[in-house]
């Protein structure tokens, strides 16, 4: 007999190289590093590095430098008109959770759903998902990210709790390297307090950063505000005094008398208020050596109208919108119009939309919560003629390729509760044949049995 075999182990399992595999990953994790993880070579913002710019070794977070009247600027009409086309189309969506497409749904995965969707459409007690949702949009369009903390908590029903938070208010730390243990943002309180009060260390996982138009020169995204807060600046600067003129508050003309002195100059003037102004009389006066000087046009032109036109159509273009949908509507007919609302549709609320989206499941249902096989949707964020969509369907339907309650998924209606709504269109026509051959008519009774 060979011994030397009796003391050899038997080769592991599948299950025990699995289980191995596992505890050595889960080791390397909470060492802060996965197994066989490669090293970055480059420099992460190396125009930072700069001399005379802000260090990453400090370990300080980053401020980021914004107008002081930046929150002002987009209460202004045409910066609230744009933000609005954003908020309310975004927040008209109809928002659900669903389960991922491929995925089987089973009892465990409609409990994360329904777990999912209380923490999402009831965040916290003052706001639900819309009110948050718009206050995030504001947010990622005045200063290019929205920002929302999350906790979870000991209520299974209800583990995930969010708030919104003032994304100006947030600092970065840009040297933060991954670890979950490391802050990576920093809340400041107030404005321009930087050094006076000492701000709220947050972690990765405390804090949603949702960011639009991401570049590698900065760790902060730019806002559409910020591209068009000289445009605005300029836009108010026109219609004030266009507003001055029109309420005549700065005149159009000014009267020579060349050979008056200055009791004769005071004379005229107290003549010309007491019994020519808001008086409706014709004015008469004498001498020879009176003239009118015009300071400015008395027509349209003198109000910068085409300019201020112009200042309009630059908004308009910093937020990816139409001018039409700031007012704009001169040579404009509904061929173009449709065009031009379906292309501020697909080229500018699709991408932010699903931008906000990719976040939620990357950070939330698929990050906190765990739940990777569900997923916040939009409902209607794809927008067809209903119509030729029922037309299609309708064909659809009666080449038996799909089912009324696949075709109900689709726009995020709740499946039917018939039993004909998970069956094409064939087994609907055998059950409803099959039902009408089970009634026999009974000529004695003449009743239907």
């Amino acid at each position: 007999m060979d011994h030397t075999k009796l003391h050899q182990r038997p080769p592991p399992s599948r299950w025990t190289r699995i289980k191995r595999a596992v505890t050595g990953a889960v080791r390397a994790i909470r060492a802060g590093r996965m197994r066989h993880e490669p090293h970055r070579v480059t420099s992460q913002y190396a125009r930072m590095r700069q001399v005379g710019s802000w260090n990453l070794r400090d370990s300080r977070p980053m401020i980021k430098p914004v107008p002081a009247n930046l929150r002002y600027f987009s209460r202004t009409p045409y910066a609230t008109r744009a933000i609005q086309f954003y908020t309310r189309s975004i927040c008209s969506l109809e928002w659900a959770i669903k389960v991922k497409k491929d995925v089987v749904e089973n009892s465990e995965i409609t409990r994360q759903i329904d777990t999912t969707s209380a923490c999402f459409f009831s965040p916290n007690h003052d706001d639900s998902f819309s009110s948050l949702l718009q206050q995030v949009i504001e947010d990622i369009l005045v200063c290019g990210a929205g920002a929302i903390e999350q906790q979870t908590g000991g209520d299974k029903l209800r583990p995930l709790w969010m708030w919104p938070v003032d994304a100006l208010s947030i600092q970065i730390y840009a040297d933060w390297d991954g670890s979950e243990s490391q802050p990576r943002y920093c809340q400041t309180f107030g404005f321009g307090n930087v050094g006076v009060a000492q701000g709220r260390d947050l972690l990765n996982r405390e804090l949603i950063y949702i960011r639009d138009r991401i570049t590698t020169d900065s760790p902060f995204a730019f806002g559409a505000l910020e591209v068009a807060f000289e445009t605005i600046n300029r836009l108010l600067g026109v219609a004030e005094y266009a507003g001055n003129v029109a309420a005549n508050a700065h005149p159009a003309n000014l009267i020579f008398l060349q050979t008056a002195d200055q009791t004769m100059i005071e004379a005229f003037r107290a003549y010309w208020r007491n019994d020519i102004e808001g008086q409706g009389q014709t004015p008469v006066v004498g001498g020879t050596d009176a003239k009118v000087l015009n300071l400015r046009g008395t027509n349209d032109d003198a109000l910068f109208l085409k300019y201020q036109n112009f200042v309009i159509r630059e908004i308009a273009t910093a937020f990816g919108i139409s001018p039409q949908n700031l007012g704009v509507e001169a040579d404009v007919n509904r061929n173009t119009s449709e065009t031009a609302e379906d292309r501020d549709w697909d080229l500018s609320i699709k991408p932010m939309t699903r931008n906000i989206c990719a976040y939620f499941n990357r950070e939330v249902i698929w990050g906190r919560l765990g739940y990777s096989n569900i997923e916040l949707t939009p409902g209607g964020l794809d927008r067809e003629d209903e119509k030729a969509t029922a037309d299609i369907y309708e064909k659809e339907y009666k080449n038996n390729a799909i089912t009324p309650n696949e075709y109900r998924a689709r726009r995020n209606l709740p499946p039917l509760e018939s039993k004909f709504g998970d069956m094409i269109s064939a087994d609907a026509q055998i059950a409803i044949e099959a039902a009408r051959g089970a009634k026999v008519v009974n000529p004695k009774l003449t009743e239907i049995e």
